[in-house]
């Protein structure tokens, strides 16, 4: 384990919220102690954990809209040393992309969550939006965004006349043999294609790239790369680790 991240094991909140759901985590060091989620934004599962961890910080970050205003709540209480992620912070890792400003918060933060080992990650996020980011060598290095499962499925039930709208769970075989297992193999099996195109492409120069799963829609996705002999992993606590991260090394 890279040094940055192993000089100290405070204890950290930490609160993602993204364009669907929140979710906010306390870790001491890198282990988890506990995580809740919840749709939107709520300002109840913040003070639910306050109440049963003695936090010595809490990093924030924010893709999506606090419409409860629970970063500036915190700020104003100032009880408790408070870092907002943003485009400016400090990070433990290199980042290699051209407009660092327009790089999503989310993603900044599971890359430095997913760095600090040898092996090679590619850190999926399938989410509203399916994010694949490269972190290799200490540094993130790009990535790809698209739309995510919940998208692809709403947009041909909705910018069509008669395709229902499916959901993820169910039977996806690699041909469909209904209209239902026909576009659940299109958007499901379509996109654990596309990650395993990625992946293969950048194996080549990133010998023992792994694949990273993390996200609403990961668990959905793992068998089917499993499946695609693509070696991944699901890592839900990948962006409150890369949080927790990040505020212990600019807690000084």
């Amino acid at each position: 384990m890279d040094e940055r991240f192993t000089d100290s094991a405070p204890v950290v909140m930490t609160i993602d919220i993204g364009n669907t759901a929140m979710k906010v985590s306390v870790f001491e060091g890198d282990c988890l102690l506990q995580s809740v989620a919840a749709p939107g934004c709520d300002p109840e599962a913040v003070r639910t954990l306050l109440m049963f961890h003695h936090v010595d910080g809490i990093c924030y970050c924010c893709v999506g809209r606090d419409s409860a205003g629970i970063a500036d709540c915190l700020e104003a209480e100032g009880e408790i040393p408070f870092l907002r992620l943003t485009a400016e912070t400090p990070l433990p890792i290199g980042v290699e992309y051209a407009s660092r400003p327009t790089l999503g918060l989310d993603r900044v933060a599971a890359a430095v969550g997913a760095a600090g080992g040898e092996t090679p990650l590619l850190v999926v996020d399938a989410g509203t939006a399916v994010t694949s980011d490269l972190v290799a060598d200490g540094s993130f290095l790009g990535g790809n965004i698209a739309p995510g499962i919940s998208l692809r499925f709403k947009s041909l039930h909705e910018y069509t006349s008669r395709l229902p709208l499916v959901e993820p769970q169910g039977v996806t075989p690699e041909l469909g043999f209904d209209t239902v297992t026909a576009i659940r193999a299109g958007v499901v099996g379509g996109l654990a294609h596309e990650i395993e195109s990625i992946s293969r492409s950048l194996s080549g120069r990133y010998p023992g790239l792994k694949v990273l799963l993390a996200g609403g829609d990961a668990d959905t996705l793992l068998p089917i790369l499993a499946e695609l002999e693509v070696p991944c992993f699901v890592d839900h606590a990948v962006v409150g680790r890369g949080l927790a991260r990040i505020f212990n090394y600019n807690r000084n």
